[in-house]
């Protein structure tokens, strides 16, 4: 039996990974597909030591000029934070309105510079930051009005908290944006192709 080997970066909803597995191994019944959680840094270590054969992440500032770059989605980032700070009818926020409330920075202390370099250096996020372990954590602390949180939008809808908003992330009124892409080694890999192309139907 084939074992496809997919990481993914562990900020990203699974939803649509998990889709993809299932649909993979419906149609090809001589492979199957493990999926792995990784940081930033972790994701590339990973493939440049071929503990997986591709990754599902963002485009950032990383260098992948000597891999295979597919695109999957171009997707909004959402704002999440204690319902009730803003209209309820309302869908959109600027950065600067967030400027005197944390940022929820969920990471693990080996990637938490490369979160807070993303977030302060790339987005231009200019919130205060504050360091928490995990996505239940930041839901929490965000309810209860000491922050808020971003994931972009495949990944927000998979919470479901009443007592949180999500607004979509602009800047001078434009949208902020996650470009997600996957990067591999090889060329002319059936498998390789096939995941891509189901993964995309599956992010639509």
């Amino acid at each position: 039996m084939k074992k496809l080997k997919v990481g993914y970066f562990k900020n990203f909803g699974s939803n649509e990974l998990n889709l993809t597995k299932e649909k993979f191994e419906q149609n090809f019944t001589d492979c199957t597909i493990e999926l792995r959680a990784y940081s930033q840094a972790g994701l590339k270590d990973a493939l440049e030591n071929h503990k997986v054969d591709i990754v599902y992440t963002d485009i950032r500032d990383e260098s992948f000029s000597d891999k295979k770059i597919e695109p999957i989605v171009n997707i909004g980032l959402m704002a999440l934070l204690q319902a009730g700070n803003f209209m309820s009818g309302q869908q959109t926020i600027e950065l600067e309105q967030l400027e005197n409330i944390p940022l929820l920075l969920v990471s693990e202390e080996d990637d938490e510079a490369d979160e807070y370099h993303y977030y302060k250096d790339l987005l231009h996020i200019n919130s205060p930051f504050l360091a928490v372990n995990s996505f239940n954590e930041a839901a929490l602390m965000a309810q209860s009005g000491s922050g808020y949180f971003i994931l972009n939008e495949l990944a927000a809808k998979l919470i479901y908290n009443d007592q949180l908003q999500k607004l979509f992330l602009l800047r001078d009124g434009k949208q902020l944006r996650q470009e997600c892409v996957c990067v591999y080694n090889q060329e002319g890999n059936k498998y390789i192709n096939e995941f891509i192309k189901l993964l995309k139907e599956n992010v639509k």
